[in-house]
């Protein structure tokens, strides 16, 4: 239907990108999808339903909302609140939302039961697990659908109303829910699609062109601007968006671009704690990493430590991404021997090679760092 927009996160960094399936290089036998919209939903079997009662069938009256995801996922991981959020809202309208996630090398059974008994109880909402590929290639492969998070509702007939990603579920199930949903919606989502790409580009634009170009203060200011006005017209003309959690990170660091800092520390505060009551590592993250943009505002970075700390403690000593956050808040606080000793760790926590390997190229600045102190001592030495 459209490119999957979805955020991979990294020690709180945020880049919009799509989050693939493995399997996405297997050989395609139809040239168009089997699932359309207006279909009957597939069955939905899975092997082990590990919250949440069983799904058997979709009831007749009812509407159920499909997402599939799996546990290497980062976007899907930042979806997972928004939709408990959805799920509480709906909930007394007959909604129920499912998370099914699929077998594959990445993905097993024992590590999908392990987020779904940390982090389960707080979303609130069914999780199931196929350990096979049979749902996921009725569903996704047939739909022709490679990326993840993607999400299917299911009407009150039984039937697909719409195939995508979950962030525009808030401006499709109201009309799901109240029975208008119709072809002519499907269409339109077409428009807010490029709205929201728009709205990455302008925010994505002061980064880009500050890479590309050496630009003065003014010039950086003119286009933060340019960016927060897109946001706000955004949330003016689709006020149920307004809560996408992608803009998260990028909102709070523009507003400290141009030096809003209490505006940030504002949303930084009611981010944080959100992510709290829903135990959410990946928002604390992204928080951090957006609060520590002024390294020498010093109440700005003791946020971001701290904000990397709770993440860290919630995610386990062994989360990599929230190791190399704490890491990077360590090192732009002044505290070096902290980034290296948590760099360190981050490259005992990668579980392969290939990981371990970009995990000490991102490290290796602390150690860097670390030689110029040494040199820098030896020069007080010799005075």
């Amino acid at each position: 239907m459209r490119r999957l927009l979805a955020v991979i996160v990294l020690a709180g960094f945020v880049v919009v990108a799509n989050a693939e399936d493995p399997k996405k290089d297997e050989p395609k036998k139809e040239d168009g999808p089997k699932l359309k919209v207006g279909d009957p939903a597939p069955p939905l079997k899975a092997d082990k339903w590990l919250q949440g009662p069983e799904v058997k069938e979709f009831a007749s009256g009812k509407i159920y909302v499909v997402e599939f995801w799996a546990t290497w996922c980062g976007p899907c991981i930042v979806m997972m609140p928004h939709m408990s959020e959805m799920q509480i809202e709906y909930r007394d309208k007959g909604v129920t939302f499912i998370g099914f996630s699929a077998k594959d090398p990445g993905n097993t059974a024992e590590k999908v039961t392990e987020f779904v008994s940390k982090r389960g109880p707080k979303l609130g909402y069914t999780f199931c697990y196929g350990d096979n590929r049979e749902t996921y290639d009725a569903w996704m492969t047939a739909a022709k659908q490679n990326g993840i998070p993607c999400s299917y509702v299911v009407d009150q007939n039984g039937k697909i109303a719409y195939i995508g990603h979950p962030m525009y579920l808030d401006v499709v199930l109201p009309k799901v829910v109240a029975g208008t949903w119709s072809e002519a919606d499907v269409k339109n989502l077409k428009a807010v699609e490029t709205d929201v790409n728009s709205v990455f580009t302008a925010l994505n634009k002061p980064e880009v062109e500050g890479r590309r170009n050496k630009l003065d203060e003014a010039e950086t200011k003119a286009l933060v601007e340019e960016a927060l006005k897109a946001l706000a017209d955004f949330d003016a003309k689709y006020p149920k968006l307004a809560s996408i959690p992608y803009f998260i990170s990028p909102r709070i660091s523009l507003l400290v671009k141009i030096k809003k800092f209490d505006e940030a520390k504002k949303m930084a505060s009611e981010v944080m704690a959100k992510a709290v009551s829903k135990d959410d590592p990946t928002a604390l993250r992204s928080v951090s990493a957006a609060m520590r943009s002024a390294p020498d505002q010093k109440e700005l970075v003791a946020i971001s430590l701290k904000a990397a700390l709770a993440g860290l403690k919630m995610a386990g000593e062994k989360d990599l991404g929230s190791l190399l956050n704490v890491a990077d808040a360590y090192f732009v606080s002044g505290d070096k021997a902290k980034a290296r000793e948590y760099g360190a760790k981050a490259v005992e926590a990668s579980d392969n090679p290939r990981t371990k390997e970009a995990i000490e190229r991102m490290v290796k600045k602390y150690e860097e760092e670390k030689k110029e102190e040494k040199k820098d001592d030896k020069k007080e030495d010799k005075k």
